[in-house]
Formats: structure tokens, C-alpha cells, sequence
């Protein structure tokens, strides 16, 4: 159910995304929408929000439903977008996804939550697949559908992995997923 449900929340932002590609005719704000909506979608179908920080100020933000909310959709568009900002150089995406999603499996086994594991231990399978045929020489890209579609997977399998276990602090994926992609920025 969990799986069919985040897959049901990416064919937004995954459409956005490949209509792009194909037609480069979506503006930036339409694509940040169809971000911001595969997020809402995501909170009302999986209750995927980031509703604990344990930073002052925006955990105070976090307290409040609609804080939380909007705090989520803030996160996942970022992480969508800056995922594509780095989809053009060789592997660096694609290869930078996968060090991240490994860490939060590793994580999500830790804490025994199967099914988060299981999807970003998916998700790795699909990216390397992928590598092998863009890096080193950079033979085909994610493209935008590509990319917004990693983006949202990354971004949601971090917030499941600290809205389902209470017990991982919220700064875990903050460091193995924000941090990263916005030095890579």
C-alpha cells in the first residue's frame, strides 16, 4: 500500500518533469508546483510530513499541521530542483542519490522499517542501472522527468524514514540528504 501510494504522489512532478523534456515548453514555476503538489499528495496519502526538526525556530514552525505542511513541501520541491541542477554533469546525480539513499536504508534497517529500506535499496537498483550507461562519458542523462522523479523519491524516503521511526532524530537526513545536495549546489 505505502509503495503504490508514493508511486501515485511521484506521477506529478515525474510528468512535469518528462512533459519538459519532450516539449520544453513548462515553465520553472509550473514544474515547482507539480513538485509542491506530488508532496501534498504524498502528506495526505502516506502523512509523509516533517513534523519534528529538532531545530529551534523551525521546529516551532513543524509543531503546527499546517507548518508542517508547508515545511514539507518547501523541503521536497528543493530537493526535487536541486537534484535537477545537478543531473547534467556526468553521474554526478545519479551517483550522488545513490550514496544518500544508501545511507538512509542503512538507517532504515537499523531502525527496522522494511519498507523504507526497501525502497531506497529500489531506488539504488534503478539508479545503477542507470550509471552504468552515464558515467564516465555521459551517454544519457536523467533529464528532468528523470530527475524530478529521483528528487521526490530521495526527498520522501528521508521524511517517511523520520515520520515512521520516532526513535531516528530528524538531523539524520537533514545531513545525509539536504547537506550534500546543496554543497553539490
Amino acid at each position: 500500500y505505502l509503495i503504490a501510494c508514493l508511486v501515485t504522489s511521484a506521477v506529478p512532478v515525474f510528468a512535469a518533469g518528462l512533459w519538459e523534456d519532450l516539449t520544453k515548453r513548462v515553465r520553472p514555476r509550473n514544474r515547482l508546483l507539480a513538485a509542491a503538489v506530488s508532496a501534498a499528495l504524498a502528506a495526505w496519502l502516506l502523512g509523509a510530513v516533517i513534523d519534528r526538526t529538532d531545530i529551534p525556530g523551525v521546529q516551532w514552525i513543524a509543531g503546527y499541521s499546517m507548518g508542517a505542511l508547508v515545511l514539507t513541501l518547501f523541503v521536497v520541491s528543493g530537493v526535487v530542483n536541486a537534484v535537477n541542477i545537478i543531473d547534467g554533469m556526468n553521474g554526478l546525480a545519479s551517483m550522488c542519490c545513490i550514496i544518500m539513499l544508501a545511507g538512509l536504508a542503512y538507517v532504515g534497517q537499523q531502525a527496522g522499517d522494511p519498507v523504507v529500506t526497501l525502497v531506497a535499496l529500489a531506488t539504488i537498483g534503478a539508479i545503477a542501472g542507470f550509471f552504468i550507461w552515464n558515467y564516465p562519458n555521459g551517454l544519457i542523462f536523467l533529464g528532468d522527468g528523470g530527475a524530478y522523479l529521483l528528487g521526490f523519491l530521495l526527498a520522501e524516503v528521508a521524511i517517511l524514514l523520520i515520520h515512521r521511526n520516532p526513535e531516528v532524530s530528524p538531523l539524520c537526513p537533514l545531513l545525509m540528504v539536504a547537506y550534500p545536495v546543496m554543497e553539490t549546489l
